[in-house]
This record gives structure tokens, sequence and C-alpha cells, in this order.
């Protein structure tokens, strides 16, 4: 199977668990078992990360290995984070750098790949920002305004992208 259509398969798949366990579940608090299923959604989630960051970085790699490398590094860095934030949850703001960070090299491979629109690659660069914005914001301020955390929809439209278009063949190059 294609690395483009694993990807296409586990997107959706990833993001409808992580809305789940990240936004509906913690509400569920007095429900244990919703609560627990939750939990054990975000464990879930972080194994999905590796994959994906690996996926990623088989993806790319032709168009730029270094960037392909920084994307899966920061990708799989931000997992053991993300995984104490379920026992801290303050420690998702440290997973934050690192989703801020993939999401750098991401968008620079994005936009010199051409196989998708530039725009795309720009949105990723607006999601990092809300991410890194939001951890900076959380320990100078100890809150997160809902403008910064506007910014990750960038990464959304990623998401929407590669689950519902895909990727273009890549043109060859002009000798």
């Amino acid at each position: 199977m294609k690395t483009i259509t694993k990807l296409r398969i586990l997107y959706p798949i990833w993001t409808v668990i992580s809305i789940y366990s990240l936004l509906i579940a913690p509400t569920l608090a007095s429900e244990t078992t919703l609560f627990k299923v939750g939990q054990l959604g975000q464990i879930v989630v972080q194994l999905f990360q590796i994959v994906v960051a690996l996926l990623l970085y088989k993806f790319f790699e032709k168009t730029d290995k270094t960037q392909a490398f920084l994307l899966a590094l920061f990708g799989i860095m931000g997992v053991p984070f993300s995984m104490l934030a379920i026992l801290f949850p303050d420690a998702v703001h440290l997973a934050e750098v690192f989703w801020g960070l993939w999401l750098i090299p991401m968008g620079t491979l994005v936009i010199k790949s051409n196989m998708f629109p530039k725009v795309v690659g720009y949105g990723l660069y607006a999601g990092s920002l809300g991410y890194l914005g939001a951890t900076t914001f959380f320990f100078l301020t100890g809150s997160v305004p809902g403008y910064i955390e506007a910014f990750t929809f960038g990464e959304l439209l990623w998401v929407v992208w590669i689950t519902f278009m895909g990727a273009k063949e890549p043109k060859e190059q002009m000798a």
C-alpha cells in the first residue's frame, strides 16, 4: 500500500480519536468509564503519532531528507510529554512545543514538494504559531487566549486536504 494511502486512512481515525479523547472525554469526569476510555484514546493517539511521523518521513524524504528527519524527530519527541499529560494535564504545554515544531518542517515540505497547494503549507506554519504561542502564553500568564489557539486550525487544513484530496503526483524536474 502506498504511503499516501496509509496516511489518508490514518489521519481521519487519528483525528476522531483525538477530538474525543482531548475535548469530549475530559468533560465526562463524573462518568468514570467514559473518562477512562478517553484516557486510553489519548494513548492510542500517541501511538498513531509515532506511525504518522514515520510515514510522513518516508513520504517526504525525497523532497528534503533533512526537513523530513526534523518532521519525524519533533513528531516523535512530543509523544512522551503528551503521554505525561494524561496524568499531569499541564504537561500538554510541553507537548505543544513539539507539536508546533513539527509543523514547521511539515509546512516547508508541503510547499517544496509541489504536491499540495502552498496555502496548506502556510496553514501549517500558522498552526505552528498557535501551538508555540499557546505554550508561551501559558508559561508567561497562566492562560492561553482563544485567538492564539485559533491559529492551530491551520493544521486542520492539512488534515482535511490529505484525507479528502491526497497528493498530486510530483512533476518531473526539467533538466
